[in-house]
């Protein structure tokens, strides 16, 4: 027997390959009859109304889906798929066990060469009270408006959808939702959109088990450009006594908005203002910008686009450096004098005049660059302190002391006292 069946193995082989190759031809030339099973046939509910009209809603225990068997040529029955039939529960022939026949009917244009049964031959349904429900409407934008635009805003001709059917199906909705396509757009539009609802899980509840009104909305796209605009600080006030304002720093330098395109065009920048009044110290900010486009260009339309939400501005609040400079009498000029009097000057240690600027500015200053002077018109006389005065309107602050004024008559010659000479 090993002999047998070790002897010409490769002929052998060769043998059950080609009988195998010889039943493959015969099966594909004859086209058998073959059975297969199509799986998953949605049951299409038709007249659901009658229960609905006596005020009941249902719930389906079974018969969703349903399979079948299908049998006929190889040819015909390989090529058939769920698509190529048609399931329908006719409630109008419900049973009193609550049990709806479910029909198939093919759709294929080989209905005449193949024979099917359903696996399942009805649905099975579970009255309940009808119920409804108002139910809020959540926005899903699908997609980006165009590059360069910004979706401004959108509104719907209705915020609230009444929600009908089985108290276990209506208890099972959380909200209804609205898909909106935006996918680049660049104009504003009104859009009628088909409603959905989903539940607890976010997952979409078959609308044939609970019904919508309305079962689709209009909603409203304003669709505006967006500008990249400049951002600058305004400061206003004055810092506390002897200090001054350095230079500003800022970030960011710009910002993008969005509104109508008349109202881009007609904006340069944005002003932040910033108050140092009375300030000794560095003053530091932090700006909401959408704070303030809301309070400032509300009129405007002005909205935020950036990510950005926030400004940091610094202002600089710097102590000005002093100098003390002694006044000279060529320094002082003499205002309001007569021909009457004489007027002698004499400095002293209230001589002085204190010199405050920025840090650096005040080393070339002189007491005589400051236009100083008093005025003797009022003077009587004797010696006498005159506060200083000045001309000068530049950028320093000065502090003025006083100098000393001596007032006399003038001398008048006496006749005699010349004859008296002579002699």
């Amino acid at each position: 027997m090993k002999n047998f069946i070790s002897n010409n193995i490769g002929l052998k082989l060769l043998s059950v390959l080609l009988a195998l190759l010889l039943w493959l031809i015969v099966m594909n030339v004859e086209d058998p009859a073959v059975t297969r099973t199509v799986s998953d046939i949605p049951v299409q509910i038709i007249n659901d109304d009658v229960i609905k009209s006596r005020g009941y809603g249902y719930t389906i225990e079974s018969g969703e889906k349903v399979d079948i068997r299908v049998k006929g040529r190889r040819s015909v029955v390989d090529g058939i798929t769920a698509d190529d039939f048609i399931a329908t529960a006719d409630f109008n022939s419900v049973s009193s066990m609550k049990m709806v026949p479910i029909e198939v009917k093919c759709k294929d244009e080989h209905e005449s060469e193949i024979t099917w049964t359903a696996r399942t031959e009805s649905m099975a349904i579970l009255l309940e009270a009808e119920s409804t429900v108002s139910k809020s409407i959540r926005i899903d934008r699908i997609g980006d408006v165009k590059e360069g635009y910004y979706l401004y805003d959108y509104s719907t001709d209705t915020s609230l959808v009444s929600v009908k059917g089985a108290e276990s199906q209506v208890a099972n909705v959380k909200e209804v939702v609205a898909e909106v396509k935006i996918e680049g757009r660049k104009d504003s539009d009104e859009l009628e959109v088909e409603l959905y609802a989903v539940d607890a899980t976010n997952t979409k509840i078959d609308p044939k088990k609970i019904t919508l009104v309305p079962d689709t909305i209009k909603v409203n796209l304003k669709v505006c450009p967006i500008k990249t605009i400049p951002l600058n600080v305004r400061v206003n006030g004055s810092p506390a006594e002897y200090c001054y304002q350095g230079d500003v720093e800022f970030a960011p330098g710009e910002v993008q908005v969005t509104a109508d395109e008349v109202v881009l065009n007609g904006i340069s920048e944005i002003l932040v203002d910033v108050s140092i009044y009375g300030a000794s110290e560095t003053v530091e900010k932090q700006i909401n910008l959408e704070e303030l486009l809301e309070n400032n260009y509300r009129v405007e339309g002005l909205k935020l686009v950036d990510q950005t939400t926030s400004m940091g501005v610094k202002v600089p609040i710097l102590q000005m450096e002093e100098k003390s400079l002694d006044i000279r009498i060529e320094d002082v000029e003499l205002r309001g004098t007569d021909d009457l009097h004489t007027y002698n000057v004499f400095v002293n240690w209230m001589s002085k005049v204190v010199v405050r600027g920025k840090i650096g500015e005040l080393t070339n200053v002189e007491a005589s660059d400051f236009g100083l002077y008093v005025d003797v018109s009022e003077l009587e006389k004797g010696n006498q302190s005159v506060q200083v005065a000045s001309d000068y309107e530049g950028e320093y602050l000065l502090e003025l002391g006083r100098i000393n004024v001596l007032v006399d008559d003038v001398r008048q010659e006496n006749p005699d006292d010349s004859e008296h000479l002579d002699e």
